[in-house]
């Protein structure tokens, strides 16, 4: 909430439409860099928590093979 008020805050004189434009435009990419900078690249994220699921499953599946119940608990 504090980086749209802080945009949206800024002055900028114009008409009204372009101003309008100007602080959606503004707004947009200040909301992009945080979505970098905050949760870095989410398919990047996905494909490795991907993997790691992945190796969960294959160690279970390996586990109920040989009936080791001590990676159950």
């Amino acid at each position: 909430m504090k980086l749209i008020h802080d945009s949206w805050a800024n002055k900028v004189v114009d008409y009204p439409m372009f101003i309008l434009q100007y602080k959606l435009k503004r707004l947009k990419i200040e909301l992009q860099n945080w979505n970098k900078n905050s949760l870095g690249n989410v398919h990047n994220v996905v494909l490795l928590k991907k993997g790691l699921l992945f190796g969960i499953q294959q160690t279970l599946e390996t586990a109920s093979l040989f009936n080791i119940d001590g990676l159950l608990c």
